[in-house]
């Protein structure tokens, strides 16, 4: 893929694209790119370096080596000409400009910092993972190049933003049931399900609250939320029933509540049938490294008994 020439000496000493941020030529992202008029700087990497073919990219700081040859390449490259994209993307290259020198890495480092990418809404205090960042440099890189000393050997070659994942919108209009054996509540769509396990016992009573609610914290042992989406069906109420839970549909995702938030519960009656009205506060959802909030306030449902 990164094949050339050298036919010569290069005009400058020092490759500064600093100003500009690396692009991929695709979604598997193994050809990164940075263009100024007449130079680009190219890194190659194995396909799914930087995220996996499914799943969530794997948090946290990874090193790779770049050898003469290897799978990890690093290439600076002058032209006699003003390049684009389909100069260094397209599959057939076009006829001009022509490559007038050109550098290969043949020793150093890559590292890789991947950070997810994180939106806040300042209105309801609730946040949302929108992608994620790799922060990109090059560590004692040596070069292949006809004469003089060797520079920049160490860099920040970008942050290339990944915007192909969303952490999952939660919202129910359902009424919250609750098994009759193991006091689990639930709520849920077509395609996901929030579980309350653990309940502490004192949030749902059948006695009026007026206006002072009862409140519970989340634990490690007590109120543990599960949230669940999943592929390849839709979720029934007889799904929440089962001791041991189907295999169908498949869980796509799972996020556990994180130790802190609260649990509110307000009832009210009509006649002999009392509605308690579950919210959670400033509750954190965690799926590995990877968490965001529901928000300052998040109605879970309404819980009716008699």
């Amino acid at each position: 893929m990164l094949n050339g020439c050298d036919d010569g000496d290069l005009t400058a000493e020092i490759i500064d694209f600093s100003e500009i941020e690396p692009v991929s030529c695709s979604e598997t992202n193994e050809l990164l790119y940075k263009l100024k008029d007449q130079e680009s700087l190219l890194l190659q990497l194995p396909k799914y370096t930087l995220s996996p073919e499914n799943g969530i990219p794997e948090l946290g700081s990874k090193e790779y080596s770049i050898t003469s040859g290897g799978a990890y390449q690093l290439v600076y490259r002058a032209y006699d000409g003003v390049i684009s994209k389909s100069n260094i993307c397209d599959a057939i290259r076009p006829s001009s400009p022509n490559v007038s020198n050109e550098w290969f890495a043949t020793g150093g480092k890559i590292k890789i910092e991947t950070s997810p990418k994180i939106e806040t809404n300042d209105t309801n205090g609730s946040s949302r993972i929108i992608g994620f960042n790799h922060a990109i440099y090059m560590q004692n890189i040596t070069y292949s190049k006809p004469q003089g000393e060797q520079v920049n050997p160490d860099f920040f070659f970008g942050n290339l933003i990944e915007s192909n994942y969303t952490s999952p919108t939660i919202a129910f209009t359902n009424e919250v049931g609750q098994c009759s054996t193991t006091y689990q509540l639930y709520n849920s769509t077509a395609t996901s399900t929030m579980t309350i396990d653990a309940v502490d016992s004192k949030l749902i009573v059948n006695e009026e609250t007026f206006g002072t609610a009862r409140t519970s914290n989340i634990t490690s042992t007590q109120n543990k939320i599960v949230y669940n989406n999943y592929i390849n069906g839709t979720i029934s109420t007889a799904y929440f029933f089962n001791t041991t839970r189907p295999t169908s549909p498949e869980i796509d995702e799972t996020w556990n509540g994180a130790a802190g938030g609260t649990i509110e519960v307000t009832t009210t009656k009509t006649g002999t049938t009392f509605f308690h009205t579950i919210t959670l506060k400033n509750v954190v959802l965690e799926n590995g490294n990877l968490n965001f909030k529901l928000g300052n306030s998040f109605l879970f449902g309404v819980l009716t008994k008699s």
